[in-house]
């Protein structure tokens, strides 16, 4: 480069003007720009000089380097001062070696005795091209497994660089028995080769087979420069089971009021007959914790209530029965939930002020249709009922077709095409209720459900998904009772109706789960 320099300062367009009986300092060029360089590969040298174009003497200092990291060097320049005389220059050498994708600057500051300008600078910039390994997640954890069960994490490489980015091996250590997996699925072995800004990923599977901890380190090796190694870390403890304990104490009387709102279109004189028939189920489940209610009907055409049954009522299944069977003459375009608001708006029929209506009472609407709701959509409806009872006392519940697309019910080998009672299922999915479908074979069992859910006393669920059946342990007050069902459709324990706990009793669950 000093050639060059040279040969501008012979130029007639370079013009170095001496200052009348002073030092002049220069320094050319004045920015250095090493361009793109490939990191771990090539290295930048470039020369500036300092240049004393005044008539005396120049005296400069070491050059000092100022950046904030270490790409570029001058080299082995010893800490001194030099002089110049008139004229003459000085060279120095300055490097950029990058180490990644990266984008660096620097100066490079001398201080003279220059009296008008007593230092200058060399400004440096300087450009590395790489690929750049970025692995998530470093580290991983599965928890508690149970053997035989197995959990997954998705290991995702990204090229965060510029240049193609090669894994030239993933390899594992992990401790025996091999319980932590590596899964390629469908891709080769390495090498693979990921563009910039691209990613794969492939799982590691942890899958115990005996109780104890089991670690793994997977080792990524790969073609950049500044991280050709990376070593990330799983984790797991497997385990037998794990085992679950709740407790409850028995809560007070349920205070209920239910209004059931069953389908009076053409289609459901079979249904209203099997609601009927099979009512003395429900009541069997409803009535063992002796709820304090009110209970009545009205159809999807009509908002008027068909008399009302108390704890007074003498058989009220059999009045209940009765009421059901609201007739078929109805509107085909069925509207139960319009109609549950206009019998629950109107202090005349069943809303606030009504005989049906109790400010204390828990509000329960039943629907039963074989058809979707035709009404307006279900969720003009919720400001209403949010505002007629407190969070938690209105739940809506329903029999209806299954979702998404309806199902096929057989009576007395007769096949019904059921809707999907799209409308009454959101609704009671919103506010946490329950459905049941409308062809199930077995109503008798679904209405001693509905009915032990209602009175929310006989019924306790499991937290946790799957319990292993033979580990259910159950407690009243300290006493192991084995008087009690376990259902897996709905994850719970009912307590036979003869064996129903006390108000205020305390009820111990304890319970093991294989986790998968």
């Amino acid at each position: 480069m000093l050639w060059i320099l040279l040969a501008l300062l012979g130029c007639s367009d370079i013009a170095l003007t001496a200052k009348p009986d002073a030092q002049n300092i220069m320094a050319f060029p004045e920015h250095i720009n090493f361009g793109h360089l490939t990191s771990g590969e090539e290295t930048g040298m470039e020369e500036f000089a300092v240049i004393n174009s005044g008539q005396r003497a120049l005296t400069i200092q070491t050059p000092q380097l100022v950046s904030g990291d270490d790409r570029f060097s001058l080299g082995d320049v010893p800490e001194q001062s030099w002089v110049i005389e008139p004229g003459e220059h000085l060279a120095f050498d300055v490097s950029y070696i990058p180490q990644t994708f990266e984008s660096n600057g620097a100066y490079i500051e001398i201080a003279s005795n220059d009296p008008d300008e007593p230092s200058v600078r060399v400004s440096l910039e300087g450009y590395g091209d790489a690929p750049v390994l970025s692995v998530t997640p470093l580290e991983f954890d599965y928890g508690i497994i149970s053997i035989g069960c197995d959990n997954e994490e998705r290991v995702t490489i990204r090229n965060e660089g510029n240049m193609p980015l090669v894994i030239e091996n993933v390899s594992q250590i992990v401790n025996n028995p091999v319980d932590i997996l590596m899964e390629f699925g469908s891709m080769p072995s390495p090498p693979w080769v990921i563009e910039p800004g691209n990613e794969l990923d492939f799982l590691v599977s942890y899958i115990p087979t005996d109780v104890g901890w089991d670690r793994s380190e997977i080792i990524i090796e790969s073609n950049d420069p500044m991280l050709p190694e990376l070593t990330i870390e799983q984790g797991g403890d497997g385990d037998v089971e794990q085992w679950h304990y709740q407790r409850y104490s028995q809560s007070a009387v349920s205070v209920l009021d239910i209004l059931w709102v069953i389908d009076d279109s053409g289609s459901m004189m079979t249904y209203q007959s099997l609601l009927a028939n099979q009512i003395n189920y429900f009541f069997q489940a409803f009535l063992a914790s002796a709820p304090d209610y009110n209970m009545s009907v009205i159809t999807t055409t009509t908002p008027y209530l068909h008399g009302i049954i108390t704890n007074g009522t003498p058989t009220p299944e059999i009045a209940l029965a009765s009421m059901v069977n609201v007739g078929i003459m109805g509107a085909g375009m069925e509207k139960g939930i319009e109609m549950a608001f206009q019998a629950l708006s109107n202090p005349v029929i069943a809303g606030p002020g009504s005989q049906f209506f109790r400010d204390e009472a828990s509000l329960i609407v039943i629907f039963v249709s074989d058809e979707k709701d035709w009404g307006a959509p279900w969720v003009t409806y919720t400001q209403f009922f949010d505002g007629l009872k407190e969070v938690g006392k209105f739940i809506p519940y329903a029999v209806i077709g299954d979702p998404p697309s309806g199902c096929q019910g057989i009576i007395n080998n007769r096949t019904f095409n059921i809707q999907f009672g799209a409308g009454y299922w959101d609704l009671v999915d919103y506010y946490g209720g329950q459905w049941y479908s409308m062809c199930a074979v077995d109503w008798g069992t679904q209405l001693q459900n509905l009915g032990a859910t209602l009175s929310n006393r006989a019924t306790y669920g499991l937290d946790f998904p799957d319990p292993i059946e033979d580990t259910i342990v159950v407690t009243v007050n300290g006493q192991v009772t084995t008087k009690w069902t376990y259902d897996s459709g709905t994850n719970s324990i009912t307590f036979d109706l003869s064996h129903i706990p006390s108000e205020g009793q305390t009820i111990e669950i304890e319970y093991a789960v294989w986790g998968c």
